[in-house]
């Protein structure tokens, strides 16, 4: 296969086929031969990231992760991406064993909801799990670009992490109200600019039952644009070497 880039998921399946749908709807194809060429490494057996964040007695990602990016080592990729956004507070080990870039989902997210508004500071809300919340994966990245950040309370995470894990993990189920009333809390109560949906069962949400507002910032869509445009990038530049190669001969 030509220039390909790889992405990691089963964190979880769903999102996953999600994600890749994501891509090949913003790819501009007329023809097979138009699609960007990816290799889907489908882990379902990674431990779930908040456990382990949660309680680190808890069984690790990590082993996993890294089986995942040597694999996609040798296939030779040209980028990774992640479709879990927890996965993420483990990028930094994993970049280290990384041939290639590892894309940034909370980073692109964030950008895409700076862009929302030139005004500074923002106030951005974050919906993620709850490992995701404790890790400060988003709040840092918030904060360092001089924005604020606001995460659901007690009582809203815990409706939050039912709808993930329980609704939408486990029985492919979204309850529309719950979920347009936890991001309408942050827009209309916590009178946030942006809110960012960090996590991919969120946006297996927003894609069957869509929040709609300009507001809302799906960060697994936000990676798939970046994906996208980088991927073909690629593909463009290699297209231009093979011609340059052919003329020169």
């Amino acid at each position: 296969m030509e220039q390909c880039f790889g992405i990691i998921g089963g964190m979880g399946t769903m999102a996953t086929e999600s994600f890749v749908h994501a891509v090949n709807q913003l790819t501009n194809a007329h023809c097979d031969q138009d699609y960007l060429n990816y290799v889907v490494l489908n882990d379902a057996q990674i431990p779930d990231r908040t456990a382990y964040i949660l309680d680190h007695h808890r069984a690790s990602p990590l082993p996993a992760l890294k089986s995942d990016v040597r694999l996609l080592n040798r296939l030779a990729v040209q980028f990774i991406v992640m479709t879990c956004n927890t996965a993420h507070y483990f990028v930094p080990e994993l970049t280290k064993i990384s041939r290639v870039p590892i894309l940034n989902m909370p980073m692109v997210a964030v950008k895409a909801a700076s862009q929302q508004h030139s005004d500074l500071p923002l106030r951005i809300g974050i919906l993620a799990t709850t490992g995701t919340i404790q890790s400060h994966l988003y709040q840092d990245i918030i904060h360092a670009n001089g924005h604020v950040s606001v995460v659901p309370s007690e009582a809203e995470q815990v409706q939050l992490m039912d709808l993930i894990y329980h609704d939408i993990k486990q029985h492919s189920f979204v309850d529309q109200a719950k979920f347009h009333g936890l991001i309408a809390q942050l827009l209309n109560v916590e009178h946030c600019d942006a809110v960012i949906l960090g996590c991919t069962e969120l946006s297996v949400a927003q894609a069957t039952n869509p929040f709609m507002s300009e507001k809302v910032i799906d960060a697994q869509q936000e990676l798939a644009k970046t994906t996208v445009y980088r991927a073909q990038s690629v593909k463009t530049t290699l297209l231009w070497e093979q011609r340059t190669q052919s003329v020169n001969k």
